[in-house]
C-alpha cells in the first residue's frame, strides 16, 4: 500500500517536471475557433480528458442496448432444459408403454 502510494507520488513528480520543462513548446489548435499559444502539454491533458469522456459515454451506451442480463439468460437456459427433460421423459414413458403393448401383444397371440 504504502509503496504504491510513492510509486504515485514519483510518477506526479516526474510528469509536474516534464511538462514544466516543456512548457515553451506551444501551439496552434483549432477547434471552432483558433487557439494560438496552447502549450503541448495543456493539449495532451485535455485530449486525455476528452478520450475519457467519451470512453464513459459509449459503455454508457453500449449499457443500455445490451442484451437481457445475465438473470433473465440463465432463466430462459433453465425453461430450455425443463422442456427438454419432459421431452425426454415423456419419450421413455412412450417407449416403455410401446414395449408393454407388444409383450402383451405377444403373449395374447394366437398360436
Amino acid at each position: 500500500m504504502i509503496v504504491t502510494l510513492i510509486l504515485i507520488l514519483l510518477l506526479v513528480v516526474f510528469m509536474a517536471f516534464f511538462i514544466g520543462l516543456n512548457l515553451s513548446n506551444v501551439c496552434t489548435f483549432w477547434f471552432f475557433k483558433t487557439y494560438t499559444g496552447l502549450p503541448v502539454a495543456v493539449l495532451a491533458l485535455i485530449a486525455f480528458a476528452a478520450g475519457i469522456i467519451f470512453t464513459l459515454l459509449f459503455i454508457l451506451v453500449a449499457k443500455m442496448k445490451a442484451p437481457p442480463s445475465d438473470a433473465e439468460a440463465r432463466a430462459a437456459k433453465k425453461l430450455e432444459k425443463k422442456a427438454k427433460a419432459e421431452e425426454k421423459l415423456r419419450l421413455a414413458k412412450e417407449k416403455q408403454a410401446a414395449k408393454e403393448a407388444a409383450k402383451e401383444a405377444k403373449k395374447n397371440a394366437p398360436i
